[in-house]
């Protein structure tokens, strides 16, 4: 399949090993057994000529919405596209709870039960990940909500001292917790989305590089250059090329 930027939130359990795909430009590899969750607009892709075997549930952003736990809704942060993978003596039981999901949607479609499926499904890639060994409930929501922050004002505002204002903490301690949870600061979070959304826009295609650039709150074109070659090893112009020599007719 093509790289295309998908409009709803995607739960995908791959069932047999395949090679690679991408997820906002990024390798990883189709492993059976693991589970990889897409946020909407992230870009993804299988580039291969027979689709790896997978269960997949979709849903909306309405739907995404109702799921009041932080920490289950941050899985899907576009800063963490690792999969999990599912410990051998859970597939039978997260195999199960898959089903009831399929078989309420196609019969009853009760929303609340749905939601309650779902929530139960994400608990279980919660404790399966990493996220379960760090930190406390309440910095698992300020860590979600600066990247709500982040992914609403990283085009205007690159400074720590603004979300840190926000969440009521100082720009260090946010720091503290980030590089505890993601192994990163608010600047590597601001510069990582940048990019993505930059990978985003060239390669759609609908916009010059002078406009992406002042789009995404650059001074000028060459700024926005430099900074993506400092980060990819190449200028915008080359990856577009790249990616539309990767496009199937």
């Amino acid at each position: 399949m093509p790289s295309h930027r998908i409009d709803f939130y995607a739960i995908v359990w791959f069932l047999e090993d395949g090679g690679t795909h991408y997820i906002d430009f990024e390798p990883q590899p189709v492993q059976k057994h693991v589970i990889y969750l897409i946020g909407k607009n992230q870009v993804h892709s299988i580039p291969v000529a027979s689709l790896p075997g997978a269960k997949v549930i979709a849903f909306s952003a309405a739907f995404f919405d109702q799921i009041r736990e932080p920490f289950l809704r941050q899985l899907f942060s576009p800063f963490q596209n690792a999969g999990l993978p599912i410990p051998e003596n859970m597939i039978e039981p997260m195999s199960q709870l898959f089903s009831l999901i399929l078989l309420e949607h196609q019969q009853e479609a009760d929303g609340d039960l749905l939601k309650t499926y779902i929530t139960a499904f994400l608990t279980h890639l919660y404790r399966f990940g990493k996220h379960q060994q760090v930190a406390a409930e309440n910095e698992d929501f300020r860590m979600f909500r600066v990247c709500q922050l982040i992914e609403a004002h990283f085009r205007e505002e690159r400074t720590a001292a603004f979300y840190s204002g926000i969440i009521g903490l100082t720009p260090k301690r946010i720091n503290e917790i980030l590089r505890q949870k993601s192994g990163t600061t608010i600047s590597g979070l601001i510069n990582q989305l940048l990019l993505v959304e930059s990978k985003r826009e060239l390669y759609h295609r609908r916009l010059s590089v002078k406009e992406i650039a002042y789009k995404l709150g650059f001074s000028d074109q060459s700024y926005f250059a430099r900074f993506f070659r400092k980060h990819t090893g190449m200028t915008p112009e080359q990856f577009k090329a790249k990616e539309a020599s990767s496009r199937i007719p």
